[in-house]
């Protein structure tokens, strides 16, 4: 994975894009901290932290509605500070919004575990705090599950952009006139975001907050990690194994993003999952006899990719008078392929769409919300969501080096991704814009995990990840000689702990966080 995209064309709430992903690397050491091999920008003489952060104490209450208006029985909230810059731990500070659930079985409590749901930009306070995430039944009653807001987001310091700043562009340029314009537009809103945001907006890396962890874990009174992370987080995780090998207790990633490669490579992989996730809803049609929108796969795909440049030359207009063009149709893709209970939905708007009907996806956008309730959201979810968007580049685009640097590059990038993928190339290429014209240098590296002497991992993906493909956990299962890599049948993200469980996953995970047994070096789960 990646991690999640933006999509380029504006769409309904519950038309969520798939994802694009990223990597790290780099940052500053610190006084428990053993520097990772060729870490960029680490300094050597970084001085330890005082005792107003390693001795601070959690002042625990009941969770207000700021954390969530529902709180499981047990729920504790607090706030724990860290250095916003920990090169300069004196200075500013920020303040991270905690969840706790005390362990079950307190008799037999095994410490603390951490919770990171990923994002970027994605809080874990609620999460753990309304029993959202709530891990496996035998680790529920051994840990207390903790979970926290990343600096920057939800409750931590939140990254804020104003309103009014002009907008990406509704469609992928393809001028070097409009590439100019673009380039432009996109770094006046990051400017204006850095300008609202203060000091945390420049500290929004990785590696600030694998520190932030070592925080939580001293405060805690935890003499090792012990961490659940998902997606993003499983990338968080990793930064921390470099930092602190030596405090790494027992790790869980799931839905594992590849810190070796770079964000060029993370979005070629991510529009080859894409097409992946296309053939196979198109192999599905088939299978099931339905023709209409061809009898072969291949013939589907010519099909849709027909459409698409046609769309390009003529696109078409909705109800309201909004365009449909080729870009909409590859966000729309982009998400309905990846969700197997969206493929019948999507059915029906494509027919419709290739007899020229513009409305077909506003329908489809109607039939979604009915399925989902169609509750409006509260002004907490607009909130979050609104958060969660500013966030997201700030983290990735420090993390990540390898975005196009000028607009005539994004212009060739975008081209070429277009000739390997004209359903999706372009589109996905464009949504480095915001890393090419960010304001501040990424510090991250693309290089693999470096973890000597780090305790033995566990490493978790489905078959068919769409955000995060099971190729990336095991490129990492092969840069970690100590882990081992369990595989759940099926399509999905985030296989431990699932809103669908699964017995076999979740009682492997459970017997390695509570006995510290791990799996076999590969191993497999059905759905």
């Amino acid at each position: 994975m990646s991690i999640p995209r933006k999509s380029i064309p504006p769409l309904t709430a519950g038309a969520l894009a798939a994802a694009m992903v990223v990597v790290t690397g780099c940052g500053v050491g610190g006084a428990a901290a053993s520097q990772p091999d060729g870490a960029k920008g680490m300094n050597p003489s970084v001085p330890a932290l005082p005792a107003s952060f390693t001795q601070q104490k959690v002042q625990w209450t009941s969770c207000g509605t700021d954390v969530t208006p529902e709180a499981v029985p047990g729920a504790q909230c607090g706030w724990v500070k860290v250095p916003v810059d920990y090169s300069a731990p004196d200075g500013k500070t920020v303040k991270l919004r905690v969840s706790r659930v005390p362990a079950r079985d307190h008799g037999r409590r095994l410490g603390s575990l951490l919770f990171n749901p990923g994002g970027p930009g994605a809080g874990g306070a609620a999460d753990v705090a309304n029993g959202n995430w709530q891990a496996g039944g035998e680790a529920r009653a051994r840990y207390d599950l903790v979970g926290f807001d990343p600096r920057g987001t939800a409750g931590s310091g939140q990254i804020k952009c104003p309103d009014g700043v002009a907008q990406e562009p509704e469609n992928p340029p393809r001028t070097e006139a409009g590439a100019e314009k673009a380039f432009a537009d996109a770094a006046r809103r990051a400017r204006a975001c850095q300008k609202a945001s203060g000091p945390v907006f420049a500290h929004m890396d990785s590696v600030s907050v694998a520190r932030d962890l070592d925080v939580l874990r001293t405060v805690l009174g935890d003499a090792k990690l012990n961490y659940t992370g998902i997606s993003y987080g499983t990338f968080i995780g990793q930064q921390y194994m470099k930092l602190f090998p030596d405090k790494v207790g027992r790790m869980v990633l799931d839905g594992v993003v590849n810190p070796a490669a770079d964000m060029r490579q993370v979005t070629r992989l991510d529009v080859k999952t894409s097409e992946d996730a296309m053939r196979r809803y198109a192999q599905d049609l088939v299978a099931r006899g339905d023709h209409r929108l061809g009898a072969t796969a291949e013939e589907i795909l010519r099909r849709l990719t027909g459409l698409a440049k046609k769309l390009e030359r003529e696109p078409l207009r909705g109800a309201d008078g909004e365009r449909f063009t080729d870009a909409t149709l590859s966000s729309y893709l982009g998400m309905a392929v990846t969700a197997e209970e969206s493929w019948k939905r999507l059915t029906e708007a494509l027919v419709a769409a290739l007899r020229g009907d513009g409305t077909a996806f506003e329908r489809f956008d109607a039939a979604t919300a009915g399925e989902s309730g169609g509750e409006r959201p509260t002004s907490q979810e607009e909130q979050t969501e609104e958060n969660v968007s500013a966030s997201l580049p700030a983290v990735l685009c420090l993390d990540s080096p390898s975005a196009p640097k000028s607009p005539k590059e994004m212009l060739n990038t975008a081209e070429a991704f277009a000739r390997q993928s004209p359903l999706f190339g372009r589109s996905y290429a464009w949504q480095m814009i915001d890393c090419a014209t960010w304001p501040i240098a990424p510090t991250g590296v693309a290089e693999p995990v470096n973890a000597t002497g780090a305790a033995p991992v566990l490493l978790v993906s489905y078959t068919d990840d769409p955000q995060t493909p099971l190729a990336n956990a095991r490129a990492v299962h092969r840069q970690l000689a100590n882990s081992s890599l369990l595989v759940r049948k099926g399509q999905g993200h985030g296989a431990y702990a699932a809103e669908n469980p699964s017995t076999c996953t979740d009682r492997a995970v459970d017997r390695y966080l509570v006995e510290g047994r791990l799996p076999d070096k590969v191993a497999t789960c059905p759905r």
